[in-house]
Formats: structure tokens, sequence, C-alpha cells
């Protein structure tokens, strides 16, 4: 009867040897990585673009890990679409006036022209010969002195037009 409780005894031996070394076995498998519970500080970076402009789109959240060269979000792209649409259509406008005066200008446009300084010559030869007769008139004191300046102020503009429309 002695035996039995011998056994057992040893039995019991074993099986917490047998646990204690399957624990330690376990346990030097596993990473030994220090772990710790609390709160940490976040770290606040302040972003700046190349241009203004608005935020329309984040790609991450607060807290979100990152990494360099991703991108965190996104400008409002219109304004500057619409810009290059602008300057596009002032790069057109620009060579088309380009193209205009390479080609030179119309018949239409000189004929235009030529008439506008035949005008303006007939003017001012209208105003020389109404001037010459009112200093006719004067020299008989016919008219007075005012209405011979009149003829002299309507001679002289009438001659700048004809030199400003023939040059």
């Amino acid at each position: 009867m002695m035996k039995k409780p011998v056994v057992i005894g040893l039995a019991v031996v074993v099986l917490a040897a047998v646990v204690a070394g399957g624990y330690w076995w376990y346990q030097s498998r596993q990473d030994n990585g220090l772990t710790l519970y609390g709160n940490v500080d976040i770290r606040t970076v302040n972003l700046s673009f190349r241009v203004g402009g608005r935020v329309e789109s984040l790609a991450v959240d607060e807290g979100d890990a990152i990494k360099a060269g991703q991108v965190l979000g996104e400008l409002d792209h219109k304004p500057y679409e619409i810009a290059l649409m602008q300057a596009k259509a002032g790069v057109s406008v620009a060579q088309a006036q380009y193209d205009l005066m390479l080609a030179g200008y119309r018949d239409e446009e000189i004929a235009q022209a030529a008439a506008a300084v035949k005008q303006a010559q007939a003017a001012y030869d209208y105003a020389q010969n109404f001037y010459n007769r009112q200093q006719g008139l004067w020299k008989s004191r016919t008219i007075s002195a005012n209405d011979l300046e009149n003829a002299r102020l309507l001679a002289r503009p009438g001659a700048g037009h004809a030199e400003i429309s023939a040059g």
C-alpha cells in the first residue's frame, strides 16, 4: 500500500515537471518585446504647399501612420485648370494676331484707310479755304476779329487731323 502514494506523488511531480517545461518552452518561443499601455503625445506637422488653394480631399485621417512621399491630400485644381485654359486662349489670340500681321492687311482695310485720308484732306482743304476767305473779309473789315479767330482755329485741327490720318 505504500507504493501507491509514492507512484501517485511521482506522477504528480513528473506531470508538474512536464507542465513547467512546456511553459518554459512556450515562453522562450514568444517575442520578448516590452508592451506598455498609455498615451503617446502626437507629433504635429504643419503642411505647406508650393501654391495656395483650398484643400479638396484628405487621404489620411488623424492618427494614421504615413510614409515619406505619401500623398496626404489634394488641393482644388479648378482654379489652375481655368488659368491654364485662359493662357491657352491668350496664346491662340496672339497666334491669330501674328498670322494676320504676316498675311498683311486686306484690300478692304487699305481702301478704308485711304478713304479716311481723303476725307481728312478734304476737311483740311475746306477749313484752309474758309480761313483764307475770312482773312480777305477781315482786311475789308466785313467780319469781326472773333469770326477770323474762329476760322483760324477751324483750320488748325483740320491740318492736324489730315497729318495724323495720312501718317
